[in-house]
């Protein structure tokens, strides 16, 4: 029986190997330069609850991308972040930040509350793979910016009491002579 042509070939969407490495390389290097990733899972999720996630996740330093297991795990062991393999199974996504991981992993908690389909599953901080429930640890801490102003406060306290200290015998200086003149 000879075959017959139906029509002309059509070429399949996302490119093929060639295209697939780009995407394994462009992850490697947005995992090489973020600070902390924590990784979800997404299943019953809409399309539109996902792009809402990341719309409200965006102003606080965090991209959100749904990608494949088999890339990720790639790119993970390229940048040699191996301990992110344990953590991909399922229709997983990664959530990078390159800023304030306590942020990260508030932004993220926060969403996983209101949408219960969100699931946290883990993460990475700098190099040391953390579970959901450390990432839930981190989320209950304060912002840098109130740590910041609570270490500024500690420093400035005792030099505040160290010049009122000092100023003190001048004080009273002032104030036994304006008694005597009165």
């Amino acid at each position: 029986m000879a075959k017959t042509k139906t029509g002309p070939k059509v070429k399949r969407k996302g490119g093929g190997v060639p295209a697939k490495s780009r995407a394994v390389d462009a992850l490697a290097e947005q995992m090489a330069g973020s600070t902390a990733l924590i990784v979800t899972q997404y299943r019953g999720l809409k399309v539109a609850e996902i792009q809402g996630l990341r719309k409200r996740l965006h102003p606080r330093g965090v991209e959100y991308h749904v990608v494949k297991n088999s890339l990720l795990s790639r790119a993970a062991s390229k940048t040699k972040r191996v301990g992110l393999a344990e953590l991909l199974s399922g229709p997983t996504a990664i959530a990078f930040s390159n800023g304030d991981e306590v942020e990260l992993a508030k932004g993220l908690m926060d969403e996983a509350r209101v949408l219960k389909a969100l699931r946290i599953v883990g993460g990475l901080l700098g190099g040391e793979t953390v579970t959901a429930e450390d990432i839930s640890a981190l989320a209950r801490l304060p912002g840098r910016a109130y740590l910041q102003g609570q270490i500024v406060g500690s420093i400035q306290a005792p030099l505040g009491q160290l010049a009122s200290l000092l100023e003190a015998p001048f004080r009273n200086l002032v104030h036994v002579l304006t008694a005597r003149s009165a």
